[in-house]
């Protein structure tokens, strides 16, 4: 596991809310709470899901251009207003990939003004340090 000093100067930064598991301090770093202590990690939620949201994106930006693609080929009307169809889908979906995570971020803005902390956290693993 990288040090503490590790993780802040790569970016990570100290948080106010003590380990769960061991009252340790804990450092946020790449989308994830670790205790300095014990080694307990905690994800972020909102970290993963915007990660997820990228991902989506990804996936149905490359379909679209895809499409487009053998679209710009096909010459049967029938199956091009079937990939039109298809492609107002994809389109459909980014924009709400769009919103969603825009939201999420303005959510997260809110928060952070407020200092109400407000972390969503979920349990990936705990790991601790063995005294063999």
């Amino acid at each position: 596991m990288k040090t503490a000093a590790e993780m802040l100067r790569k970016g990570g930064t100290l948080v106010k809310e003590a380990c769960s598991k061991c009252k340790g301090v804990q450092v946020k770093y790449s989308g994830r709470l670790i205790c300095i202590n014990c080694g307990n990690q905690t994800v972020l939620v909102e970290e993963a899901r915007d990660e997820s949201l990228h991902d989506l994106k990804s996936v149905i930006i490359a379909k679209v251009n895809s499409i487009a693609k053998i679209l710009e080929r096909e010459s049967d009307v029938a199956k091009q207003m079937e990939m039109a169809r298809l492609l107002l889908y994809y389109l459909e979906i980014l924009a709400k990939v769009g919103e969603d995570r825009g939201r999420g971020e303005k959510e997260r803005g809110e928060k952070e003004q407020k200092g109400g902390g407000g972390m969503v956290r979920a349990k990936v693993k705990e790991d601790s340090k063995d005294d063999d």
